[in-house]
């Protein structure tokens, strides 16, 4: 660690790094460093920093500083640098990035890092417009308030393997940033949220592991896709904020949601749509509140289960049908308009059929519960037509999925 006056300099290559040092050329770490008194160590653009699972500590007093920063700017951004192998613990921040691009933090551990008086600090804290950075297999746990942190115009970074868990408030806090990937994580364990997701747009969410604290999606939070992911103990709670924005457009598709309270909950949202997602063991399946204005949203491919809503609440429970068109032989018949009404005059659907005789699934509603009320939808008439071969007819009851197969007979 630096003398009380000493002054930081810069290391990296043959020259060792000291507590405060700025590292500019790439450097493997041969020791632990610290307890540091400011800074542990500060990287710039395109260098390595690998501590070859050595520690870098802080003295733990909750002061501002961080264990790695990459200090960049708007305009003068840090950009192809990466920190490896490192135990990061004692800091306000264990890594932070400020104005970071395309940057990678893998294979470290941060714990014990911020506050645990006031309850501030991150494991590993995006900032300032950092983008397109990757976090790969990291273990980020027991910090005193998030994990990880990614801030406002943190847009396009990737999250890959990463285990999040135990930390004292959100495990992953995504905060106006979109078009984020966040593949294969581990969130949750002991604190509050696994996932707060609020105000940001298209990120997908794909094969996660949610444990034991509900992922909340929060806010004006459009268009982002959770896929395949499993629940365990817990479930996913989409909620407006404050009256300042309420999630719509977003999907939950496949996986598996059990255990919690509820498995999937709406609060003042609309636009959502869950979809071939199996939900088990919650007490309740489906909750949907609207205590400000009205909500609506889409299952699909899920029996009436167990629904509890509010008086101004809707749900739309759908099924997908599946069209395939044939000639007399058995041969696919392409070019075929395949055409859906519900009641006779409401359009459904309209598709074309390609070379195997096949529309794209459609999504047909089948009932609505509005509150206490239950309608079925009517029956869906499809009419399929081919030039130079006789049309067809059919009504279809809709209670489940869908896969019809329809023969045309003969000019």
């Amino acid at each position: 660690m630096l003398a009380p006056g000493a002054r930081a300099g810069s290391c990296g290559g043959p020259t060792p790094c000291r507590c405060g040092d700025t590292v500019t050329a790439d450097y493997e770490l041969s020791d632990d460093l610290g307890p540091c008194p400011g800074h542990g160590l500060i990287l710039r653009t395109a260098v390595l920093l690998d501590c070859r699972g050595h520690r870098i500590t802080g003295l733990g007093d909750g002061s501002e500083q961080y264990g790695v920063h990459l200090d960049g700017k708007p305009g003068a951004e840090v950009t192809g640098a990466r920190v490896a192998n490192c135990h990061v613990s004692g800091f306000l921040r264990g890594i932070r990035l400020r104005a970071a691009r395309a940057t990678a933090i893998t294979g470290n551990v941060l714990t014990r890092n911020g506050d645990f008086t006031r309850h501030v600090g991150y494991g590993i804290d995006l900032a300032g417009g950092s983008t397109d950075n990757l976090l790969e297999h990291n273990r980020v746990e027991q910090n005193a308030d998030e994990g990880v942190h990614i801030g406002t115009g943190g847009h396009g970074n990737r999250l890959i393997g990463n285990v999040i868990g135990d930390n004292h408030r959100e495990g992953l806090y995504v905060l106006g940033a979109h078009r984020g990937l966040f593949r294969q994580n581990t969130l949750g364990g002991r604190g509050g949220n696994s996932l707060y997701l609020k105000d940001s747009r298209g990120n997908r969410f794909e094969d996660n592991r949610f444990i034991a604290r509900p992922a909340r999606v929060i806010g004006d939070s459009r268009d982002n896709v959770f896929a395949g992911n499993v629940f365990v103990d817990t479930g996913i709670h989409f909620q407006d904020y404050k009256g300042r924005g309420r999630p719509r457009g977003n999907q939950v598709r496949g996986g598996s949601i059990g255990g919690g309270a509820y498995c999937v909950r709406f609060t003042n949202s609309g636009g959502n749509v869950v979809a071939d997602v199996a939900l088990g063991d919650c007490r309740t399946a489906v909750e949907a509140d609207s205590p400000q204005e009205p909500t609506e949203n889409t299952l699909i491919g899920f029996d009436k289960g167990s629904l509890d809503l509010d008086a101004h609440s809707t749900i739309h429970l759908a099924w997908r049908v599946e069209v395939r068109v044939l000639d007399k032989t058995g041969r696919p018949v392409a070019g075929a308009r395949v055409t859906a009404r519900m009641g006779g005059d409401v359009p459904a659907f309209d598709a074309t059929t390609d070379e195997a005789g096949a529309i794209p699934p459609q999504v047909v509603t089948g009932l609505t519960r509005s509150g206490k009320r239950v309608s079925a939808a009517p029956p869906v008439t499809i009419s399929v037509r081919r030039a130079g071969l006789p049309g067809h007819t059919r009504e279809l009851p809709l209670a489940k999925h869908v896969e019809l197969v329809i023969t045309l007979p003969d000019p």
